[in-house]
């Protein structure tokens, strides 16, 4: 839901009209329109420690939690988890997909963006597929969710707060959620703030997005996301409308809670019917637990290279074998040995060879586990050809 009220002055209409005719004034200049926040972007933002709107912030009980110790602490750390953020990651992958994708992404129709086992990491999506329309994340963690703090004992409040920053705090260690740091911090529905909505949230905000709306969804029997639904749901879920920070444009981001099988994308299955009704997808895979390198996952394998245009990934996603040379442009980043340690697969030798004949330097990493610490990332970008 969108608020926009405007207040007019005479000055205001004179400085306006003058912005129009200086130089830049394609940019975006300061408007006299008024912003009105929604109360997710007001609560994304307190998650952030961002400034939020005024009439949120002179709530009496939100100021003085904004007032606490407790929550400058936490402002202050969350300042500096986003800075780490910016420096290792925002920026060399911005200037990245501005050299090596953009061009590339372009010529693409899809603008529907999959990312399977996603976590919360809507960061690294945002950044792979800024231009995409809608933002689909699937993942086992809960949609969890972000209540009014205001309604919190300071005990949830102060746990929510908590388990907030251990996420954002490992993203900007590592580039990658852990999973037992998730399980520990970001499923128990104890915390205040909990699940993958929290963390979703605040990243949009942070990257410059402005939340409209939040809604709990369900994916039906038809494979459509229905907002008000009642009993058991077994593909729950959530959508965040938000207008994107650098071109105005309105978009959606849709989490679905499930298991990553062959029955998510099969035809028959709720969440099959939704994909089929996405048309092709740009797929992004990282720290993918090499899922799709099991045979009983192979069909699962095969319906994403037959829907989609673009695969970015990491050696952990498809395996480099399924994709066949007639069908695929790819693009090789980084570098790559050995899958990591303890996952009970084996090298590929065909994708060590392909490395070993050459690729691009990657300037941030995209692994994950040793792979990070050693600096041994891997990229694989793959555009499907024409002709499908």
């Amino acid at each position: 839901m969108k608020l926009r009220f405007f207040i007019f002055a005479p000055s205001f209409v004179a400085l306006y009209f003058l912005a129009l005719c200086q130089p830049g004034a394609n940019q975006r200049p300061s408007s006299p329109e008024r912003q009105v926040n929604s109360v997710w972007q007001d609560r994304a933002l307190f998650l952030a420690g961002l400034p939020a709107s005024k009439e949120f912030e002179s709530t009496p009980a939100i100021a003085r939690i904004l007032q606490s110790g407790d929550y400058q602490d936490h402002r202050r750390q969350m300042q500096g988890f986003w800075s780490s953020v910016e420096r290792q990651r925002v920026t060399p992958m911005t200037d990245w997909w501005r050299g090596q994708l953009s061009p590339r992404l372009d010529n693409i129709e899809s603008r529907v963006a999959l990312y399977p086992l996603s976590g919360g990491d809507i960061l690294n999506f945002k950044l792979m597929y800024p231009d995409a329309k809608r933002y689909i994340m699937i993942a086992l963690e809960k949609p969890g969710t972000m209540p009014d703090p205001s309604q919190l004992s300071q005990t949830r409040l102060q746990g929510g707060l908590y388990s907030v920053r251990k996420m954002i705090g490992n993203i900007a260690l590592t580039g990658y959620f852990f999973s037992r740091w998730m399980n520990q911090f970001m499923n128990p529905s104890s915390y205040g703030y909990y699940g993958t909505m929290p963390t979703v949230s605040v990243f949009l905000v942070r990257l410059g997005h402005r939340i409209q709306d939040i809604q709990e969804i369900c994916i039906d029997e038809a494979g459509q996301p229905q907002s008000n639904f009642t009993g058991p749901c077994a593909l729950p879920g959530y959508r965040i409308d938000f207008i994107d920070g650098r071109t105005d444009e309105e978009k959606d981001l849709i989490y679905l809670s499930s298991a990553i099988d062959n029955r998510l994308f099969s035809e028959d299955s709720p969440g099959g019917k939704f994909l089929r009704s996405q048309g092709e997808l740009n797929v992004m895979m990282k720290a993918a637990v090499y899922l799709f390198h099991r045979p009983q996952h192979r069909a699962a394998a095969e319906y994403l290279l037959s829907h989609s245009e673009v695969i970015i990934q990491d050696d952990s996603g498809i395996p480099y074998a399924y994709f066949s040379h007639d069908r695929w442009n790819i693009d090789l980043y980084g570098t790559y040995l050995v899958p990591l340690p303890g996952m009970g697969v084996y090298p590929q030798r065909d994708l060590i060879e392909a490395y070993r004949k050459g690729a691009h330097p990657i300037p941030f990493e995209f692994g994950y586990g040793p792979k990070t610490v050693a600096k041994e990332s891997g990229l694989m970008v793959a555009f499907r050809k024409d002709g499908k």
